[in-house]
């Protein structure tokens, strides 16, 4: 049988094409060819002019609970065979969503461990269910999450990250929310009417706009204020004088 981890739904005549992790037998995780190819679908996705949002969702109890890891041999690989297999594919996901030109939006129930919590705090948007939890536990065996670490800078607090980091504790969507990982929690009888409300904000917006916000928020952050003020003056012009798409 074809393992298959990922699935695409068009929704909404193609507005809100959904992206479904599939592997939900083992708690979604992914192997290095599963998120490199997940990286390349959020970024298609959101490159058809139909797009206004991509939805990423998860099949059965959890999110993702991580990067299924490759195995061990013998000698320890070279560090191109490392970035080839575990940092750029994980690195390239972040990149695509990043260069996903309308906003992706997380939707996470159960648990959200390592690479599935960096994923949630990469994305754009995020929703959680009151029962799902945040962890980042990679230093159980020794490896510092600097690749998780780089996904959620500057949407978590460095004291609050810090101590996620080296305690490997879980923190619950009420805690994930209070410090900035995702934007909403309600209970779990309540996602799918909340995630299709937050969809229905965005599917009837226009591209353009959708899009400067994006791009906006993905540069003034990092600059300072008056190179934020005057790039928010140049930017906007363009989208009102754009015509209709």
């Amino acid at each position: 049988m074809t393992r298959t981890p990922f699935m695409i739904e068009t929704e909404m005549g193609g507005a809100a094409p959904t992206i479904w992790l599939t592997n939900s037998a083992d708690g979604n995780r992914l192997t290095g060819d599963d998120i490199t190819a997940l990286g390349h679908a959020v970024r298609a996705a959101g490159e058809d002019a139909a797009a206004r949002v991509v939805v990423i969702r998860a099949e059965g109890d959890d999110f993702c609970l991580g990067r299924i890891p490759t195995p061990k041999r013998d000698r320890p690989p070279s560090a191109l065979t490392l970035q080839e297999k575990v940092t750029g594919p994980i690195m390239g996901l972040y990149a695509n969503v990043r260069a996903t030109p309308v906003p992706v939006l997380a939707v996470v129930q159960g648990e959200a461990r390592g690479f599935g919590c960096a994923f949630t705090g990469q994305c754009d948007l995020a929703i959680a269910s009151s029962n799902a939890t945040f962890s980042m536990p990679e230093m159980d065996v020794n490896l510092p999450p600097t690749l998780a670490i780089s996904a959620v800078l500057g949407k978590v607090p460095i004291k609050k990250l810090t101590h996620l980091v080296y305690t490997r504790e879980k923190i619950s969507a009420e805690e994930a929310l209070m410090f900035g990982l995702v934007g909403e929690v309600c209970e779990p009888e309540d996602l799918n009417a909340r995630t299709d409300h937050i969809i229905g904000q965005l599917v009837d917006r226009r591209r353009p706009a959708l899009e400067t916000i994006k791009q906006y928020l993905a540069t003034a952050p990092h600059v300072d204020t008056a190179a934020a003020a005057t790039m928010a003056e140049a930017m906007l012009p363009v989208v009102l004088s754009s015509p209709d798409a």
